[in-house]
This record gives C-alpha cells, structure tokens and sequence, in this order.
C-alpha cells in the first residue's frame, strides 16, 4: 500500500472508499492510516496491509475476508 492508494472498508452495514493517508511506521507496509479525505491528521482508522489484496478488476484494496 502507498500513500492515494484507495481501500474498501466492509462494515456491518455499508462499505466505504478510503484512501492511504500515511504509513504509521517508516520503512514499514505492515500498518497504514486511512481516512476518507487522504489528508494526513484528520479523523480515520487504522489497518494492518495482511488483511487486504489487491484487486486488479476494481483498482482498489478489498478485504480477504
């Protein structure tokens, strides 16, 4: 993942479109900060990179669950 990479986020009941705000630990793709406007403090959630792939179809991160 990279900083305007875009992430679908599946919760209970919608799904949402993130993008890549920053990755919290430098030299490291393992956990990244999302939110919905990329900007870099702004209100957004954190993921571990395991949990999604990449889909070639839809241009984005889906989740592999």
């Amino acid at each position: 993942m990279e900083v305007g990479d875009r992430v679908l986020i599946r919760g209970d009941l919608r799904r949402q479109v993130m993008t890549v705000a920053r990755v919290d630990i430098p030299h490291s793709t393992q956990k990244v900060f999302l939110s919905r406007s990329g900007g870099d403090f702004t209100v957004g959630l954190k993921v571990w990179k395991s949990d999604y792939a990449w889909s070639e179809k839809n241009q984005m991160w889906v989740s592999k669950r």
